[in-house]
């Protein structure tokens, strides 16, 4: 019986041309296209959006988004990686 590995880099693989989603230090989000990645971390994306997050008078969560296109995020940066579902 074959076993297939499932390291997180695999998922990191398999999320590649898919769209994720980032946290990185200072409480940023930013969602788009993972283009690639390398041993760093460092993540490519495309057509991302920075993602902000704020409480209106009434008490309601909103969400606004900043459109940045390609970006390099730099992996030492990176908090987590919500990945593409597995399907």
């Amino acid at each position: 019986m074959e076993r297939k590995h499932h390291r997180p880099i695999d998922y990191l693989h398999n999320s590649i041309n898919k769209v994720i989603l980032i946290k990185v230090k200072r409480n940023r989000l930013f969602r788009g296209v993972l283009g690639g990645f390398d041993e760093h971390l460092n993540l490519y994306l495309e057509g991302t959006s920075q993602i902000f997050e704020y409480q209106d008078e009434d008490g309601n969560i909103r969400e606004e988004h900043e459109n940045l296109g390609s970006i390099v995020v730099r992996g030492d940066n990176v908090i987590f990686v919500n990945l593409a579902n597995q399907e």
